[in-house]
This record gives C-alpha cells, structure tokens and sequence, in this order.
C-alpha cells in the first residue's frame, strides 16, 4: 500500500480559470495587491474592468511572469 500524498495541492484539482479578482491574481503571483495595480497601471498588466470588478485573464498572468523573468 503506498502512503498518501504528501500535502496535495488544492489548486490541481481544480479546472484552470479564465480571469481571476486582483487578490486571486496576487495570491497566484505571491505579490501584493498594490505591486499588481502598480503593473496595470504601467501598463505591464492588462486587466479588464467589468462593472465595479477588475479582472485579470489567466493568458495574461502567464505573459507577465515570462516577461518578469530575469
């Protein structure tokens, strides 16, 4: 019998999304909400603002981290 999984991660169970809130994008990026506004702001980050909701796409979380690489 083999042992169960050492802390599973609860983010693989769970179907990619779409679009994510700005804490959800900065929970995903270990930043602070602040440094995301900041990026959206410079125009680094593309967000899309839906009603009172800002809202980040997935595709777009993917580009930014690849173009932050050092």
């Amino acid at each position: 019998m083999s042992p169960p999984p050492v802390n599973p991660s609860p983010v693989s169970d769970q179907p990619r999304r779409i679009a994510y809130t700005m804490r959800e994008a900065a929970m995903a990026l270990a930043m602070c909400e602040r440094s995301i506004w900041q990026a959206i702001k410079d125009g680094r980050l593309k967000a899309s603002k839906l009603g009172s909701s800002v809202r980040i796409r997935s595709d777009e979380l993917d580009r930014f981290l690849r173009d932050s690489e050092v």
